[in-house]
């Protein structure tokens, strides 16, 4: 008995471990590409520095860019819920309209929704934008 009890907790942990490899599970852990912004597919090509970019740290600061100018502010998580403050922000000119997007997308978010290696951030249930893990 104690040895089939013993074989099903080692199947059980098996099983848990494999479904949970690959996938993140915290925003914190990881530096985000924003991949998709208002429903657009955003090109790295397409922007100064790069694609927009957040950085989540554990105790509620936010970092990132937009794509052209840099910025520190703070982010508010309570289970699902999200929202994003850019706070302050450098002051480069930046051709095109990215950058206003993105910083209208941040003030739009209230939560987010982490599919595999994917987070949505949404305003309710639309997607506001989407992000990829960072490229080393």
């Amino acid at each position: 008995m104690l040895k089939v009890f013993l074989v099903l907790v080692g199947i059980s942990l098996f099983v848990n471990a494999c479904s949970t490899a690959g996938s993140i599970t915290k925003l914190d852990d990881t530096e985000w590409s924003v991949t998709s912004l208002l429903g657009k597919t955003l090109k790295a090509n397409d922007m100064m520095k790069g694609l927009p970019s957040l950085n989540f740290s554990e105790n509620g600061k936010l970092f990132g860019s937009t794509g052209c100018n840099n910025f520190t502010g703070s982010y508010k998580l309570d289970g699902t819920k999200l929202s994003l403050d850019a706070g302050a922000m450098t002051k480069m000119f930046c051709p095109g309209d990215t950058e206003q997007d993105f910083l209208k997308a941040i003030s739009r978010i209230t939560n987010y929704k982490l599919e595999g290696n994917t987070l949505n951030l949404l305003d309710g249930t639309n997607a506001v934008m989407k992000l990829a893990p960072k490229s080393k």
